[in-house]
């Protein structure tokens, strides 16, 4: 409940920031009401009217005073017809500007008079799952040989020999998932009511695989019925079991979607910005839109949440510049405003905005909305920067990424490393095993990388059996210890090609910027060292030679 309290303390201070602010704002409007009052013909003061008006319907209700916020939307809606209509009488504006004056006049002891109150909303955050997995399995030694198997892949497996130890087990430690062997269970009444009580129990938070002899259509029925998310006929395939567990925990690794907000009012920004933090969002907030392209380029949002009605630019016109740009061209833009009139919103549409959402807007709703429309962005350019195998960026991703990461290293004054790897006699796994156990290597390479490096390293497949990781804030030394766990790891991998076994070596070279300055020096330099891993014997790992060092 930590993350929730925090939560909830945020929202708390941001509404007594607003709610200390808004008689201010009501201040602002009144002034306004004066000036187009004593100046009806200056349409200028009407449209500012408009403009506050705007602002303080989307934010009021967004803060809990939804009956402030429902009159600034219908007196804006008013004022936009006076403007468009030119037939109004003197009594019917002067009428405008009494009802106007009242409802400001009302709002404003409302205001003194409202305290500050909790969100509306539960927003609990699911505990990061861990990295352990139960194997239910009475056969000691058989467990004992999947259980190292499974490690490798950066899992702690505890082995548990029954139904009842795995309830206690469980009560003492959530796993990320439970491998049950079906043979090892009794096959009584008892203990076939005991698993689907604690399936029934458990199913939802906790995936169950199911290991058994039996490979028929009704026996894997029952285990679709009982809730398991896999089941595996033995003898089992490790790789392929930590390749289906590996699936089950990756949301542990996932990098936080990037959210920008352009809105020019602070305090309801930094609202809704909280709100999608809460969910593991990376939000930055603009109010500026003058500044919008020299944030972009650094900031990469995989979502830009706009506002239409905003001084010195709007949002439309803003969306319309945005989609000038190649760059951000497939960028979603998704409208957040109070404007409820469907003219205005399908123009906002057509200038290439991809959703339009209107203030104030659920919590939930809001955090649902951008997610998703993140996540399909993020899926649409892995398809473009992804290698279809392995899943890690492709050649030409890696080598941009290697650009960018040398120039942000520069600016930063700091270092970072590039490693070269390359799978030892790979070409004899695929004439021996065929190309489709060449395929399942490459994956489980791919896949052992990104589980044992951190969250802010690179991996890239740059040709056929050749990786490069990117270590950012790294020297040589540092990556090197690394990457020899990664490789000791990766050769006890037993892999499986119908009764035969066998395991895969692969060979590193590493370098830095200690001796070079450019992205094509550094990538020499640790192809270099592989080069000279290769003619050391293979499975092992060669730092760059610096300056001081002399050649052989």
């Amino acid at each position: 409940m930590k993350d929730e309290d925090t939560l909830e303390n945020k929202l708390r201070a941001l509404e007594s920031i607003y709610l200390a602010k808004l008689p201010g704002k009501f201040f602002e409007i009144s002034s306004q009401l004066r000036q187009f009052a004593l100046v009806p013909s200056n349409l200028d003061y009407a449209r500012n009217l408009i403009h506050l008006l705007h602002t303080l319907a989307g934010s009021a209700g967004t803060f809990g005073m939804e009956q402030v916020g429902d009159e600034a939307h219908q007196f804006e809606l008013r004022l936009k017809k006076f403007i468009a209509e030119a037939n109004w009488s003197e009594a019917d504006r002067c009428h405008l500007v009494s009802q106007l004056s009242e409802y400001l006049d009302r709002s404003t002891k409302a205001s003194h008079r409202a305290v500050s109150r909790g969100p509306s909303h539960s927003f609990i955050k699911n505990d990061t799952p861990s990295r352990l997995i139960y194997l239910v399995d009475e056969d000691v030694d058989l467990a004992s040989g999947v259980s190292s198997q499974i490690e490798q892949f950066g899992c702690e497996v505890i082995i548990i020999a029954g139904l009842r130890q795995l309830s206690t087990a469980i009560a003492e430690r959530l796993p990320v998932a439970i491998v049950i062997d079906l043979e090892s269970i009794e096959s009584t009444a008892i203990a076939e009511q005991d698993l689907k009580n604690m399936m029934s129990m458990y199913h939802h938070r906790i995936p169950f695989i199911f290991i058994s002899n039996k490979d028929n259509f009704e026996s894997r029925l029952a285990a679709v019925r009982l809730g398991a998310s896999g089941y595996m006929i033995k003898p089992i395939d490790v790789v392929v079991l930590a390749d289906h567990l590996d699936v089950l925990i990756t949301k542990e690794n996932v990098q936080p979607h990037r959210v920008m907000i352009v809105d020019d009012d602070p305090i309801t920004s930094e609202y809704y910005a909280t709100i999608l933090r809460s969910d593991g969002m990376s939000v930055l907030v603009l109010q500026r839109p003058d500044t919008i392209f020299k944030v972009l380029s650094q900031y990469r949002p995989e979502l830009i949440l706009l506002d239409i009605y905003m001084p010195g630019c709007n949002g439309v016109e803003l969306s319309k510049m945005i989609r000038q740009d190649n760059r951000y061209i497939d960028v979603p833009i998704v409208f957040l405003s109070s404007e409820s009139d469907r003219g205005k919103q399908l123009e906002a549409m057509r200038a290439g905005a991809d959703d339009f959402l209107t203030k104030p807007i659920e919590p939930e709703y809001l955090i649902s909305a951008v997610s998703s429309r993140a996540e399909r962005y993020r899926s649409l350019r892995s398809l473009i920067m992804r290698d279809g195998l392995t899943g890690l960026f492709n050649h030409s991703a890696t080598k941009e990424r290697i650009i960018s990461e040398l120039t942000s290293a520069n600016r930063r004054n700091s270092t970072m490393s590039i490693a070269v790897l390359d799978l030892d006699n790979f070409k004899s796994v695929n004439d021996a095993y065929g190309h489709h156990m060449g395929d399942q290597v490459l994956r489980i390479l791919s896949r052992l990388l990104q589980q044992r490096l951190r969250q802010t390293d690179i991996v890239g497949r740059y040709g056929g059996e050749e990786f490069v990781v990117i270590l950012p804030n790294t020297t040589a030394q540092m990556a090197a210890l690394v990457l020899n766990k990664v490789r000791e790891a990766f050769s006890k991998i037993v892999h499986h090609s119908d009764d035969t076994e066998f395991c895969v070596t692969f060979s590193v070279g590493v370098a830095d910027l200690t001796n070079a300055t450019t992205p094509e020096e550094l990538f020499g330099m640790a192809d270099s060292a592989l080069y000279r891993a290769k003619q050391n014997g293979r499975n092992c790992l060669e730092l760059a030679k610096t300056n001081n060092q002399t050649n052989p």
